[in-house]
């Protein structure tokens, strides 16, 4: 770990206790230069807009960013904005609301902004909250107050908000699903969290941390094996750092030996025999054709999320058309594709222009 992240690993076991400590676990320029940003932006109380892929952990950087602030002494409530659904129940859960403002409110309530008075609210995907809450939480922003349901008062709120996303805020706001002026208000800090490929082999240092961690829980003492890390490392680790979570944790019980081996976990792998450092398109072709694996899964899903350009994927048809001697029908076969699904398969490729005279 770094300096920084000692530092907060430190202040999170003081704050919350070892069993929820938070590890920012790396040592890539690009987690250096993430960690600076969260250190230099912690000092202020403006609002922080953390951007990034799903599973690169934009939790456990609000929590760094709140526990290397002043405010670390004080409430860190975490909203998960996609629970809730346009209406009363958001705003009163978020603001607060008075008795009687609606059917089933028998009593005043306080908002989870009241909750984290002088602390730090964390709005976890703020891209799913509703447009009525979008609005009350600009003017929180914007005057520092809210006005809980029902109320015809506003109170003052001293509170830190740090939001997150995966979705494309600007693309939103095109389409008038997302305010302007609140993107603005939440980005006055904005912190895109790298994804694990981009982290320089922080993932061998990550599948380390996580198989020592399990080590210590159940007394034992596995690891990957070198073969499994050779394999790894063509690997783009779509899930980040959630999936390599995963895949260490299953590796790990299915492994009865010492070592970690890839036949362990590599059916759990979203994109195990995509094309990465090192790896050859004919590999993808021997996949199906000794491993049994199927077109839909190799080729056809993987062109359809654009983690194989049309290029590669007409090669692929190509060598499969070489090995079939020209016969799209054995070629299907040897794609193992069922023979009910011959014709899917055909017009898949003239669909998308795959077949190699295209």
């Amino acid at each position: 770990m770094t300096d920084a992240a000692l530092q907060v690993r430190a202040k999170s076991v003081e704050k919350w206790g070892p069993n929820q400590a938070v590890d920012l676990v790396g040592v890539s320029s690009k987690m250096r230069d993430t960690l600076d940003k969260v250190q230099k932006f912690a000092k202020f109380n403006q609002t922080i807009l953390i951007t990034g892929e799903s599973g690169v952990g934009k939790e456990l950087f609000a929590k760094a960013c709140h526990l290397m602030s002043a405010r670390m002494n004080a409430p860190f409530v975490v909203v998960n904005c996609p629970q809730y659904g346009e209406g009363n129940v958001t705003v009163s859960e978020l603001f607060g609301h008075v008795k009687g403002s609606f059917t089933g409110a028998v009593a005043d309530h306080k908002g989870l902004f009241d909750t984290a008075a002088r602390g730090a609210v964390f709005l976890d995907e703020v891209g799913d909250l509703p447009p009525t809450a979008q609005t009350m939480l600009l003017r929180a922003l914007a005057e520092k107050e809210v006005k809980p349901l029902g109320s015809n008062k506003t109170y003052s709120v001293d509170v830190r908000v740090i939001a997150a996303t995966n979705r494309p805020l600007r693309d939103m706001i095109a389409r008038g699903q997302f305010r302007q002026d609140l993107y603005f208000r939440l980005r006055y800090f904005p912190l895109d969290i790298p994804a694990l490929r981009e982290r320089d082999g922080d993932w061998k240092i990550l599948i380390s941390y996580f198989v020592d961690k399990l080590n210590q829980e159940y007394n034992l003492k596995k690891a990957f094996s070198p073969t499994s890390i050779k394999f790894l490392e063509r690997y783009p680790w779509p899930g980040n750092v959630r999936e390599l979570r995963s895949i260490a944790t299953i590796g790990f019980s299915m492994a009865e030996s010492k070592y970690i081996e890839p036949d362990h976990f590599v059916s759990e792998l979203r994109q195990a025999n995509l094309p990465g450092p090192g790896t050859g398109k004919s590999e993808l072709f021997e996949t199906m054709v000794e491993q049994g694996r199927t077109f839909w899964d190799i080729v056809h899903q993987p062109f359809l999320d654009r983690d194989l350009n049309r290029t590669q994927a007409r090669e692929i048809v190509s060598q499969g058309l070489l090995a079939a001697r020209g016969s799209y029908r054995r070629m299907s076969v040897l794609f193992n594709i069922r023979p009910d699904h011959y014709q899917k398969f055909m017009d898949f490729l003239r669909h998308h222009r795959l077949k190699p005279e295209d």
